[in-house]
């Protein structure tokens, strides 16, 4: 049922983005989509448990996470600036494994998994809240309120 809620969301998420977002947000869509495939492909093709890191997997979420702070950094708005800090708190997940070879495989495997709820929710908080997904500019800053602090 998990399974089924994440990519009913996850579907939601980059669908609307992609259809009906702005191009930062179609692009912000598009990696987090592809990188949702590429993990399950990489789970799935190494078939291990979560005892130890998986380079593969740990290229994977790098490289995502450098795709979504270019993304942030060329088109930033506050979606863009949340989806690639829990990504970046996702590829951290690989970095406690490392650091730390003791750390209980159900550990490891809740960090990896669970930074991709909240990149869903963002963006689908992002869709909902039209000043979420506003650019931001330097002069932006002082007319526009954070959407999630009333």
């Amino acid at each position: 049922m998990r399974v089924i809620a994440y990519l009913l969301l996850l579907s939601c998420a980059t669908g609307s983005a992609l259809f009906k977002g702005t191009r930062g947000e179609r692009l912000i869509g598009l990696t987090v989509l592809l990188g949702n495939l590429l993990s399950f492909f990489v789970e799935h093709a190494v078939a291990r448990s979560f005892g130890s890191v998986s380079l593969i997997y740990l290229f994977v979420d790098a490289s995502l996470a450098v795709t979504l702070c270019a993304i942030a950094v060329r088109y930033p708005s506050w979606v863009a600036i949340f989806v690639s800090a829990f990504q970046i708190n996702g590829t951290l997940g690989h970095v406690v494994k490392l650091v730390a070879p003791g750390t209980i495989p159900f550990s490891y495997a809740f960090l990896l998994r669970f930074w991709a709820w909240p990149m869903v929710l963002a963006m689908l908080a992002g869709r909902a809240i039209p000043a979420a997904h506003r650019i931001l500019t330097a002069s932006a800053f002082g007319r526009i309120r954070s959407p999630w602090v009333s």
